[in-house]
């Protein structure tokens, strides 16, 4: 006698065991979220804790030097001297110092004429090299431009400082703006940082140079003290110039995590070099986080709003290389 069987429990059978798979699935996946999850907030935390622990310690610091009568020394300031043959670093070109200033002025100093007095002269400065540079360069505004001499290298280079910016509730102008659009990667790293530390509502800050001879592009995180409320940048325009000397600063972007994209007070004040870029990243909790983009044009204009693809590489425009399309219009 042949043996029976039920085709509807063997049915059942397979679809529990189909189900049983599945759940075990995604009960895995939902696993390796969570541990993705926690290890990102891992890492926020951990430097949240070294921003926290840095700044307990400055402030310590801070008061033991109060405390005691000895001062100390200060950091030896290397004296701006430059000569005849230095060279001046801007926008990935090299300029001769003796454009903006005669030999004879580099190697005595400069005449200075006072009324009813005899001619004297003072030694050249960094903010002299400044003001003439101003002439042809006029994003090198005083108080956002940092005159730095490298003596090893007989070089000086002409740094933008970032200002303090928050939601507290370089690019040179004209048309040297490069053709190349910012790649949309640049973009979306910056954004993914910015998620990272938007869990725990932190600001972040990060600069875009551009590097001329290469036509490539750079996100640089440089040090900086963050909070709920505003960025700080702390590392010094020394520092950043000797890491960037055959690179131009065009764009400063900064996150207002789960805030607006608005601009606040602050960076109204802050962000303020002729010609520079400014971008705002927020609501980043959202799937595709709001961004504002911004130029600087003059005092008299002010700010000019631009659009993401004035500054940024469109990431949809690439189509899929399908060479059967099964696309038919109808």
């Amino acid at each position: 006698m042949s043996e029976q069987f039920d085709l509807f429990s063997m049915l059942n059978k397979a679809q529990e065991a189909d189900a049983q798979k599945q759940k075990e699935r995604d009960e895995k996946e939902r696993n390796e979220r969570q541990e993705k999850i926690a290890k990102q907030k891992a890492i926020a935390e951990q430097k949240s804790a070294e921003v926290a622990e840095k700044k307990e310690t400055n402030n310590k610091e801070s008061n033991n030097k109060s405390d005691s009568s000895k001062k100390e020394p200060a950091a030896k300031v290397e004296p701006f001297a430059p000569n005849e043959a230095t060279i001046i670093r801007y926008f990935g070109e090299s300029i001769e110092i003796t454009e903006y200033f005669s030999s004879e002025e580099l190697a005595e100093g400069l005449l200075i004429h006072k009324k009813d007095e005899e001619p004297t002269r003072a030694p050249l400065t960094a903010e002299l090299l400044r003001q003439r540079m101003e002439k042809v360069f006029p994003e090198l505004v005083k108080d956002y431009t940092e005159m730095i001499f490298l003596a090893k290298k007989n070089l000086v280079i002409p740094t933008m400082k970032a200002k303090k910016k928050g939601n507290c509730r370089v690019l040179p102008s004209g048309d040297t703006f490069p053709l190349l659009k910012i790649p949309y990667k640049i973009l979306s790293n910056f954004i993914s940082v910015a998620k990272l530390y938007g869990e725990h509502e932190l600001e972040v800050h990060a600069d875009i140079y551009y590097q001329k001879h290469t036509k490539s592009f750079i996100l640089d995180f440089p040090q900086q003290n963050i909070n709920r409320y505003n960025v700080e940048v702390t590392e010094s325009s020394r520092e950043l110039a000797e890491r960037f000397i055959d690179a131009t600063k065009i764009l400063e972007i900064h996150s207002h995590h789960l805030f607006a994209v608005a601009p606040s007070k602050q960076d109204n004040e802050s962000e303020r070099i002729p010609g520079m870029h400014y971008a705002i990243v927020g609501r980043i909790n959202k799937y595709f986080p709001d961004l504002y983009i911004r130029q600087f044009i003059s005092e008299s204009i002010g700010h000019k709003e631009k659009h993401m693809d004035d500054i940024f590489e469109n990431p949809f425009l690439e189509l899929p290389n399908y060479e059967d399309s099964k696309i038919e219009v109808i």
